[in-house]
């Protein structure tokens, strides 16, 4: 017996216990390794990005018009012809687009001032480029150039999905307006799992346990007095001192645009207007300038749902459901008759009275990624 009782306790001094092939010490390693992997995963993708968000959120309302959308029955047969009885157009969906070629903000009331409508196409994505000589002389040093969509390899710009976060503190009414400069423009943008951790996001994303956005913030207005770089930016035949805000632009977004030349995100400069002459009302008029920020060369575009459900149904076939949202209007007007709006020259909206300067172009772009996308040449 007394031998017995000392083979036993030799085993549990001088033994590990074996469990399923292993040893105890490797099986509290697996255990481990399988809490603490996920564990750094789920926070780095619940934790760490979601609370810089929710902290610069913080004391904000987001801006824009929640429930149900203005636009939901655009395809109603019922908006194919309008009436001569003016007194029943009414506005029927306002959009904004904060960064231009991204996806638009629809609002249920809007400010306007002498840039168009507040907030709208107030940033702009521009990337760093080596100009092309075609003169002796011409200076080579690289010049930033604004970006849209109609750019081969930026399609995806429109994926990306503008928050504008006002701030409560400033005196407003319910719906937003007449805000001071405090505030945030959250970027959204989709998460496209790669490397080693790729099959993982996938799965995790199906089972809606990670979010399938990143996301990233910058000031809505810069005050006076801030540090960023005031840099020249080319927007078509102008060029404009803006605000460089690429700072805030994280590696992971330039990477998901797919560009290799330095990218970053301008905002503009309020002491540099891009002031506009070309067919609109002039200063001795109106009594002001217009001007435009990264709109393409007018402040306001306006749509006759009428006359896109008539293009719509002329291109049955080729487009399928085409959504006045393509040709990203700011006032999508119901009511008037089919192209009615070729023979406006003067509108009242509100206690605004527009200009019709000039009707918007179109061009159409064609990739692989977003089939076909109708954009507009002239906001």
């Amino acid at each position: 017996m007394r031998g017995i009782v000392r083979e036993l306790a030799d085993l549990q001094v001088g033994s590990k216990v074996i469990l399923f092939g292993i040893t105890f010490e490797q099986l509290a390693s697996v255990i481990c390794v399988l809490v603490l992997v996920p564990s750094i995963y789920l926070w780095y993708h619940n934790i760490h990005r979601g609370r810089s968000i929710a902290l610069a959120t913080s004391g904000c309302t987001r801006l824009g018009l929640t429930g149900k959308s203005n636009n939901a029955d655009e395809f109603d047969a019922k908006y194919d012809s309008g009436t001569k009885d003016q007194q029943k157009w009414r506005i029927k969906t306002i959009y904004i687009h904060p960064i231009k070629s991204c996806a638009p903000i629809e609002l249920s009331v809007a400010d306007v001032d002498a840039e168009g409508l507040t907030y709208d196409r107030k940033f702009a994505i521009a990337e760093l480029l080596k100009p092309t000589i075609t003169k002796p002389g011409e200076s080579t040093e690289p010049k930033w150039t604004f970006r849209t969509l109609r750019q081969p390899g930026y399609e995806r710009l429109a994926l990306v999905r503008p928050e504008i976060w006002v701030s409560r503190r400033a005196n407003a009414d319910a719906t937003g307006r007449k805000l001071d400069q405090d505030g945030v423009l959250v970027v959204r943008y989709p998460i496209e799992p790669t490397g080693i951790f790729g099959t993982l996001d996938r799965f995790m994303m199906s089972w809606g346990l990670i979010p399938k956005e990143n996301a990233f913030h910058i000031p809505l207005n810069v005050r006076k007095g801030h540090k960023y770089p005031k840099e020249v930016v080319n927007i078509w035949k102008d060029d404009m001192t803006w605000i460089n805000l690429g700072e805030h632009v994280p590696e992971d977004f330039k990477q998901w645009l797919r560009v290799k030349n330095p990218l970053s995100l301008f905002q503009e400069d309020p002491e540099h207007r891009r002031e506009v002459y070309r067919c609109a009302p002039k200063k001795e008029d109106v009594g002001f300038q217009p001007a435009v920020r990264f709109q393409d060369a007018y402040p306001v575009q306006m749509l006759n749902i009428a006359s896109v459900h008539d293009v719509g149904n002329k291109m049955k076939g080729t487009i399928d459901g085409l959504s006045v949202r393509r040709f990203r209007g700011n006032f999508i007007i119901e009511g008037p008759p089919v192209y009615d709006e070729d023979n406006w020259k003067r509108i009242k909206i509100g206690g605004h009275e527009l200009y019709c300067s000039c009707h918007t172009l179109r061009c159409r772009v064609r990739s692989d990624f977003l089939s076909i996308v109708i954009c507009t040449d002239c906001i």
